[in-house]
């Protein structure tokens, strides 16, 4: 199973697309490593993502909880935490019902 990976997309943004010149790797490079920041910096500031056709991410939180130490037995207070989960929109699962793959592989 292959993977979809960040020089895949540096590579789709460097494939000729219409109405657009294509770009040098050095900058298809800059504009995926841009897209990845603007996400995150999204995410870490309590916002959602959503990208319309794919789907979206969204930050949520595990509330502080007991737990036990597996080596000692005695309890600890597990804090709380943030997790990234993701949300498949309607075309995505559309497409993978039906087993299209576009022009690039993926």
């Amino acid at each position: 199973m292959a993977k979809f990976t960040r020089e895949k997309l540096i590579a789709i943004l460097r494939s000729d697309l219409p109405g657009i010149a294509p770009l040098d790797t050095h900058h298809a490079r800059e504009l995926a490593a841009r897209i990845v920041a603007g996400m995150a910096a999204a995410l870490a500031s309590g916002d959602s993502v959503e990208l319309r056709g794919l789907g979206g991410l969204e930050v949520k939180t595990h509330p502080e909880r007991r737990a036990r130490n597996p080596r000692t037995g005695e309890p600890v207070i597990v804090p709380p935490r943030q997790y990234v989960v993701f949300k498949a929109g309607r075309e995505l699962k559309t497409a993978m019902n039906s087993k299209e793959v576009d022009d690039h592989g993926t």
